[in-house]
């Protein structure tokens, strides 16, 4: 008799300690935050650059009238400054530039004695938006550009000329679009290659009558430049 009483006593106790177990909140899973990028193109950078550039640029003449392209090509080179600010994979910046050039050429213009018409292009200068995109956990960019863009002609003239004229100079704006690639060397040293495709309003320019001038530009050019991360 005694050992039935232990045995239900044991029951009772075992069955009321697995039902308090039961009722134990069970514990939620720990939630692991995604890991963070390994390469990080958030921040304001500063650099230079250096390729080459094509243009033409079309001369009206409607005194004779003529009309005609001075096809040409240089080197350029100089800096750049900008800021990007990276959500997830997309990168959104903002980017400056200036570079000097030497877009110099010269052809005959419709005049009389073999006249002939001589432009030259000394340096260009830019203000972009950037859009980017950034693979994950690789260190590579891809992206556009597009903004306003200006171009200084330093020297247009009539050579030899039957009447001597004096040689004018201006500064053309426009507008800029091109894309590129860069890659981050390290996480503050970044290289890169960018090209663009530049088109400069018609300027009127007095000689002894109005001659017309345009200039539309392609462009590419290899980058390095200092991230200082924000």
């Amino acid at each position: 008799m005694r050992r039935l009483v232990a045995g239900l006593l044991g029951a009772t106790l075992l069955g009321g300690v697995a039902a308090q177990a039961a009722d134990l909140p069970v514990k939620a899973p720990v939630y692991k935050a995604p890991p963070l990028p390994i390469y990080n193109w958030t921040g304001c950078y500063l650099g230079g650059n250096v390729g080459g550039v094509w243009g033409r640029s079309n001369i009206n003449i409607p005194g004779y009238p003529s009309n005609f392209n001075i096809n040409n090509s240089s080197f350029i080179g100089g800096g750049q400054l900008g800021c990007n600010y990276q959500i997830q994979q997309f990168v959104l910046g903002i980017e400056g530039d200036w570079d000097g050039m030497s877009l110099s050429g010269d052809a005959l213009s419709g005049g009389a004695a073999s006249e002939r018409y001589s432009v030259k292009w000394n340096w260009e200068a830019s203000v972009r938006g950037r859009l980017g995109w950034a693979p994950v956990n690789t260190p590579w960019l891809f992206y556009f550009t597009g903004g306003a863009t200006w171009a200084h002609m330093s020297s247009a003239n009539f050579i030899p000329g039957v009447v001597s004229t004096t040689a004018l100079s201006g500064t053309h704006n426009g507008w800029t679009v091109g894309g590129g690639v860069e890659y981050q060397l390290t996480p503050n040293w970044i290289l890169g290659v960018e090209y663009r495709y530049s088109q400069y309003q018609k300027k009127t320019y007095q000689y002894l009558g109005p001659v017309d001038v345009d200039l539309k530009t392609n462009a590419i050019m290899g980058r390095i430049s200092y991230l200082f991360h924000l």
